[in-house]
């Protein structure tokens, strides 16, 4: 019975989102794919194509901003270089959204409850939230090495590439299923992982910038250290996966530990008394 209900909540949780799933693969999908058809078009010749290379890997800003430089006289070398980071960032926000919707977004509207009255063992619906994320990341990782392939690119780099953004995705999603049992709402849930995700940008471009230690202290950089089209190398990839078993591990042993309902965080109370521009009529009109 518990694994039944656990590939029904699956299933129900990806038919909702299949819209949703759809507009965000597709989004990520295209980050890739049109930086290729882009780079491509831009230089007609190698030596332009070196000359801009040259310019953009002495840029201090460039790099913050994308990443570190490697093979930027290379299509596949522009396409990493440009959109990793980006596509890692808009993997997380799809799996925070997913696992807002599937958690904390439940438990607020009162249809965990409902699916709870029936034959569901306590931690179903989380496994089912977590498998949605999977799914999800999967699917996204898998069509960005396809569409790249598809263009013609290696299929190393291009495998490279997916799996990266599929597994920073995963980490992002991991951390929110540990923020869902830390908070009692889905806006702090999605606060505490927006800020993950920030942290893990803003600590990539100054480890980039710097002597890149800081990077090995972010999913985004992990993603980055393997290599997509410039030798690639694939023990990065277990740095996300351990971070996905400890998270997970970590996720399931605070939902033991809390009440379906509420947070293990105390919720915070309100000021004890309006401010001036609540008093009146008026002002709480206005507010």
């Amino acid at each position: 019975m518990t694994g039944t209900a656990t590939g029904l909540l699956l299933r129900f949780n990806l038919r909702r989102d299949r819209l949703m799933l759809l507009w965000w693969v597709l989004g990520a999908v295209l980050l890739y794919w049109s930086q290729a058809v882009s780079v491509e078009g831009l230089y007609p010749t190698q030596a332009e194509f070196d000359k801009a290379a040259a310019s953009m890997a002495d840029n201090v800003a460039f790099i913050a901003m994308a990443g570190p430089a490697r093979a930027l006289n290379t299509v596949g070398g522009q396409v990493a270089w440009q959109a990793s980071a980006f596509g890692a960032i808009v993997a997380g926000l799809l799996s925070m959204l997913l696992v807002g919707r599937h958690t904390r977004a439940e438990e607020e509207s009162g249809r965990d409850e409902l699916v709870r009255a029936g034959a569901v063992g306590r931690r179903e619906p989380v496994a089912a939230a977590g498998l949605t994320v999977l799914v999800a990341n999967v699917l996204l990782g898998g069509l960005v090495a396809a569409s790249l392939i598809g263009y013609g690119l290696a299929v190393a780099g291009s495998v490279s590439l997916g799996l990266a953004a599929a597994l920073a995705g995963l980490v992002f999603g991991s951390v929110a299923l540990v923020a869902a049992q830390l908070t009692d709402g889905t806006r702090a849930m999605y606060g505490i992982t927006g800020v993950v995700i920030g942290a893990s940008y803003v600590l990539r471009a100054v480890g980039d910038v710097g002597n890149g230690a800081l990077s090995w202290a972010s999913p985004i950089g992990w993603g980055q250290a393997m290599h997509a089209f410039s030798g690639e190398r694939w023990w990065p990839a277990l740095i996300s996966v351990a971070a996905v078993v400890v998270l997970l591990a970590v996720a399931l042993r605070l939902f033991d530990r809390r009440d379906i309902g509420s947070g293990l965080m105390a919720a915070r109370p309100g000021p004890a008394r309006a401010g001036p521009r609540l008093r009146g009529s008026l002002g709480l009109a206005w507010r």
